[in-house]
């Protein structure tokens, strides 16, 4: 928990207090001896005394509080570093552009440049910079958060990012920026990619299945096929045109017989070695 000032403290102040008069009115009454430690305590008290002892006291309360005010801000300093030092790129933009303040993240992916502030668009430019989709103007204009999405290219390859944008506050919580949080989702881009990639092949093959699926019309003489537009096709043609089938064509025993009578086949190696059994 941050260190903060509470109003318990305040009456330790008191008990600081009392215990100085009370030292004071003791060296008046031990080393001074010019009154007893009652006399010095309340009854024989100066105005000029009392002044010095409500002035030291307050100046005791200042020097508190102050010690108090720096140890919190030195804590809320370390909290910010701790969150800007975080694995996630992150970046604090202020409403005129300038980047005001990034992690050693954000600069090892986008570049840290020589001379700053430097503009938001200038170090990394991108379609929506300066339009309506800007993060920037999305939080001026009174969103309470921004989400959408970014790119870089990053050695050599692009790199695409995952942006959450919310306002920059200042002490009178008032808006004057805004804070963005990069969130790399290239490697779910490429898996995204290859599974649409995946899916749009798969679809291909279903639709060229479905085309060979079903009721072919078929002739029972000439074994031509007829499409969804009416017209007949030879049988090759239709499987071509429908699947990745290729066709060569030859003649078969029966058909070689009644076209040519007079062809006298060579003896297949394979009747041979049946014969031969």
């Amino acid at each position: 928990m941050p260190f903060a000032p509470k109003t318990s403290r305040f009456p330790q102040l008191l008990l600081m207090g009392c215990a100085f008069w009370i030292l004071e009115s003791l060296v008046h009454a031990v080393i001074f001896r010019d009154a007893s430690f009652l006399d010095a305590l309340f009854f024989q008290v100066s105005a000029h005394e009392a002044y010095l002892r409500l002035l030291i006291l307050l100046v005791a309360g200042m020097f508190y509080l102050l010690a108090v005010k720096t140890k919190t801000i030195s804590e809320k300093e370390s909290q910010i570093k701790n969150i800007l030092n975080s694995v996630l790129p992150i970046c604090i933009t202020n409403a005129n552009y300038e980047i005001i303040m990034a992690n050693d993240s954000y600069w090892a992916i986008w570049g840290k440049p020589a001379t700053r502030p430097i503009k938001c668009h200038q170090h990394r430019p991108g379609e929506a910079c300066r339009t309506e989709k800007c993060a920037l103007q999305q939080i001026m204009n009174g969103a309470a958060e921004y989400v959408g999405e970014s790119k870089k290219e990053y050695n050599n390859e692009t790199r695409y990012f995952i942006l959450t944008a919310s306002p920059y506050l200042d002490a009178n919580q008032r808006v004057t920026g805004v804070i963005e949080s990069f969130q790399d989702i290239t490697e779910r881009k490429r898996l995204e990619t290859e599974k649409a990639a995946l899916i749009e092949e798969l679809q291909a093959s279903l639709h060229k299945v479905k085309l060979l699926s079903g009721l072919l019309p078929i002739c029972a003489s000439c074994k031509k096929i007829r499409d969804d537009k009416g017209y007949w096709n030879q049988i090759e043609s239709y499987i071509k045109d429908h699947s990745e089938a290729e066709f060569s064509h030859g003649l078969c025993p029966d058909c070689a017989r009644e076209l040519y009578p007079d062809f006298k086949p060579a003896p297949s190696p394979r009747r041979d070695k049946a014969a031969d059994r």
